[in-house]
């Protein structure tokens, strides 16, 4: 089976569990968000590892859990900030000649990916005045956004790609790709507005999902291959085919979803 076909194959059998999920909403959503934000967190340490620093995974993996499901239990957000001590002791009790890097480490990991995927969950169960539905319905433009805006990204920049975005990391990424991948974001996005959403959703707000994932998703991906670049590997992991990890599948929508419920919050008061 080629690679094409494995990503293909992967992507659909993941896109029809984070429908599923979706639309059940509630734990059943927060669940399996926190599974993957799990697993992308237990990825970035293996790399962090890598590299030499030792993070505390055992506990920087519950405090991620506490990180991602918080939207529907407000009260673990205690537990993270009991962490933070909790951290400081358990590198002390390791022994090891980098105890502020494991430190940081740990609480890195707790942040990018665990809280950052936080935001997920919020735009499905957060309170903007939508009913149900709706929220089901925002939630999917958002994501089908995302995920479409690097389809889209890779067509445009392999047609007119000619400035690179970064290219000291990724020199193929082009501003070219980006307003391509922002611009079939938005189609993607105005048709949700067209169909379920309707006046649920702005053209302001269309726009604004448009750029974060046309433009803020491409940057988390090559934020996401500096580091791996930085400890010599390829893939995050190697368990999804065709993909590799998880944390290579969700590094755009944790830099993109993040900014949109930030947008949300702003302009209708998300909570």
């Amino acid at each position: 089976m080629s690679n094409f076909t494995q990503r293909i194959l992967t992507g659909l059998v993941g896109a029809t569990l984070v429908v599923a999920a979706m639309w059940a909403g509630g734990w059943w959503f927060a669940a399996l968000m926190t599974a993957v934000a799990l697993a992308a967190q237990f990825e970035l340490y293996a790399m962090l590892k890598a590299g030499g620093v030792a993070p505390v995974v055992d506990l920087g993996l519950v405090l991620g859990l506490a990180a991602v499901v918080w939207p529907l239990a407000p009260v673990t957000l205690l537990a993270l900030v009991a962490g933070v001590p909790l951290i400081q002791v358990a590198v002390l009790f390791k022994r090891r000649n980098s105890p502020l890097q494991d430190a940081a480490a740990t609480v890195f990991g707790v942040i990018y990916p665990a809280l950052l995927a936080s935001s997920i969950v919020l735009l499905r169960v957060g309170d903007i005045g939508l009913r149900g539905d709706e929220a089901f319905w925002l939630t999917a433009a958002v994501l089908f956004a995302v995920w479409s805006a690097d389809s889209f990204a890779y067509l445009a920049g392999r047609a007119f790609g000619k400035t690179p975005l970064f290219e000291r990391i990724s020199p193929k990424k082009t501003w070219e790709g980006a307003i391509g991948g922002a611009l079939g974001a938005f189609a993607m996005v105005a048709a949700f507005k067209l169909g379920a959403l309707g006046d649920a959703v702005s053209w302001l707000d269309v726009a604004v999902i448009a750029l974060a994932s046309g433009v803020l998703g491409p940057l988390g991906d090559l934020s996401e291959s500096q580091f791996k670049r930085s400890v010599g590997v390829k893939d995050s992991a190697s368990w999804l085919p065709g993909h590799g990890g998880l944390l290579d599948r969700i590094d755009a929508t944790l830099v993109a979803v993040p900014v949109i419920v930030l947008y949300l919050h702003v302009t209708r008061g998300f909570m």
